[in-house]
């Protein structure tokens, strides 16, 4: 959800930069509101102040905009080595953080990211593939890659259960200030206020997992030690 996405290859002019975010923003409120079927070309069009073929230069199509609109905002493309954690010799401290900086770094977007969240929550209602994407695509190896790594914390060749809902109520700390973002804003606003205060957020996930990942930890030993407590 957060930190890396897969966004397709735009025709682009640097004297349409403005023209194309236009769109972009345009294509964004009016997708998140009414859903890709219920949504033309035309009106988007419209909304943006340009004609219809701007829409097929930039994004090719009224699908390829969709998908620019479902993604960009959330970030850029990262390739597969951005999930290989590098574990030997390297505290859990920093990487959790370097974890955290880039999964919370949309957040910087504001009102963009609000609005994607809102197209998200719609494409899995009204589904067109681009979710079920996005779980293969990133959600899938973030996952995978903050359990290869607790495994190792752990000392573990395969993840367990336990490890499986640490992984979990871990990334749902991050997930919550996005699927969450109105929220915090209406009770707390000073959390995702600017930039160092996202910077700030990502530190203090990091140390709270850590202090999770220490709490599981010790968990484990004492059943170690004591096998009746395991299930505990």
């Amino acid at each position: 959800m957060g930190g890396c996405v897969v966004i397709p290859a735009v025709a682009s002019r640097s004297d349409g930069a403005q023209a194309r975010e236009k769109l972009l923003q345009a294509a964004l409120r009016l997708f998140a509101a009414k859903g890709f079927e219920r949504t033309s070309i035309r009106e988007i069009a419209q909304a943006a102040g340009t004609n219809v073929s701007a829409i097929g230069y930039y994004f090719g199509d009224k699908a390829g905009l969709y998908r620019v609109a479902f993604t960009e905002p959330m970030g850029e493309a990262c390739s597969a080595a951005t999930y290989q954690f590098p574990l030997d010799g390297v505290p859990l401290a920093p990487l959790m953080l370097g974890f955290f900086t880039e999964f919370l770094a949309p957040l910087r977007q504001g009102e963009a990211v609000q609005l994607v969240m809102r197209l998200h929550f719609r494409e899995m209602v009204e589904p067109t593939g681009l979710w079920a994407e996005m779980i293969e695509n990133e959600i899938k190896p973030q996952h995978e890659a903050l359990t290869r790594l607790l495994a190792h914390e752990f000392g573990l060749t395969a993840p367990d259960d336990d490890l499986t809902r640490l992984v979990f109520a871990i990334f749902g700390m991050a997930i919550h200030f996005f699927v969450g973002q109105e929220v915090v804003n209406d009770i707390a606003p000073k959390i995702l206020s600017a930039p160092e205060a996202i910077d700030r957020l990502a530190e203090r996930l990091a140390g709270f997992s850590v202090a999770m990942v220490e709490s599981e930890r010790a968990r484990r030993q004492a059943a170690a030690t004591c096998p009746e407590s395991a299930g505990r």
